[in-house]
């Protein structure tokens, strides 16, 4: 208002602009390359490809890995008025798990496995491998899928480089395989991003409820 030389205060202007619904958010963060026309054309690929093998009946399973720790502690707890509810917590939260899995919308929980370390492009390779095996040998494909292609979609992380390379012979071998990439920055086409989401509370869960019992057993 310096053209005016008025003096607004600031919660004079935030409550002018609630009332025209325009409340004070968190940004979200949103890379610039997000949305240009390249990115949005490789978005546009993936959808018309996955509309395809919709419509052509293949069998579709959604491949990611995720990282979780055992590590638990509360959020929240009772302390006296003026005082900090302080919480003391060791220095490490211990190591890292991964968690490689795929999920179907036929059969759920497809394969999982369960490692410390990081992914090497080569674990990644061999578990897309066992995948396929995994769904060919499976009930479902057999009755309801036979002779339809086996479509495994993942994203473009670091683990993920060179696959298609890597399982080459496997690919020519197998016509029916086939691996379906996700655009950038579309990690909400994967359904696996729920899964991970619901298992991660589970086990959080889990050991909150079970932790008498897990220090029982760590005192044999």
């Amino acid at each position: 208002m310096e053209d005016f030389e008025v003096d607004v205060p600031t919660s004079t202007i935030s409550a002018k602009l609630a009332t025209k619904l325009i409340t004070h958010k968190q940004i979200r963060k949103e890379p610039s390359t997000c949305n240009n026309d390249v990115n949005k054309a490789k978005r546009y690929t993936f959808a018309a490809t996955f509309i395809c093998h919709q419509a052509n009946g293949d069998y579709i399973v959604y491949y990611d890995e995720s990282n979780f720790n055992l590590f638990c502690m509360r959020t929240q707890r009772r302390a006296r008025v003026g005082q900090r509810a302080v919480g003391k917590t060791p220095p490490s939260k211990g190591k890292n798990l991964q968690l490689l899995c795929d999920v179907s919308v036929e059969d759920g929980l497809v394969l999982h496995q369960l490692q410390r370390g990081s992914i090497t492009m080569d674990v990644n390779a061999e578990f897309v491998k066992s995948i396929y095996a995994t769904v060919k040998a499976s009930d479902t494909y057999r009755e309801y899928f036979a002779g339809k292609k086996v479509v495994i979609v993942l994203d473009n992380a670091p683990a993920h480089n060179q696959v298609e390379l890597r399982l080459e012979e496997v690919i020519a071998e197998h016509g029916d395989l086939e691996l379906l990439r996700l655009g950038p920055y579309s990690p909400m086409l994967n359904p696996i991003e729920g899964w991970f989401s619901v298992f991660k509370a589970k086990v959080k869960a889990y050991l909150s409820e079970h932790r008498q019992r897990i220090f029982s057993q760590g005192s044999h």
